[in-house]
């Protein structure tokens, strides 16, 4: 499995499902090209939540899957401001 990452603005996130198990989807919009992104990890999956469409910018790391959808494992916010700050890097921290 090719591991990949990849930096860019977050835009479009979307719950696809919240039970049993929790699916996010997001577009990260790269200098190059727009990547569909999906979080099935729920801790990493609710931080997502807390970031604005349009607003942050991610590094991203993780693989794509069989349709072609890149798959994060990990990820860090590049911008915070002092929400971000307390509300999701603090909780990521505690999970990587």
């Amino acid at each position: 499995m090719n591991k990949n990452s990849y930096v860019g603005v977050i835009d479009k996130i979307r719950v696809i499902k919240s039970f049993p198990g929790m699916l996010v989807r997001f577009t990260l919009h790269t200098p190059s090209t727009d990547i569909n992104c999906l979080v099935s990890k729920k801790e990493l999956a609710n931080l997502i939540l807390f970031l604005e469409d349009g607003k942050f910018e991610l590094a991203t790391f993780g693989h794509y899957n069989d349709r072609k959808q890149f798959v994060i494992e990990k990820f860090a916010v590049k911008n915070p401001d002092s929400f971000v700050r307390e509300f999701v890097l603090k909780p990521l921290a505690s999970i990587a």
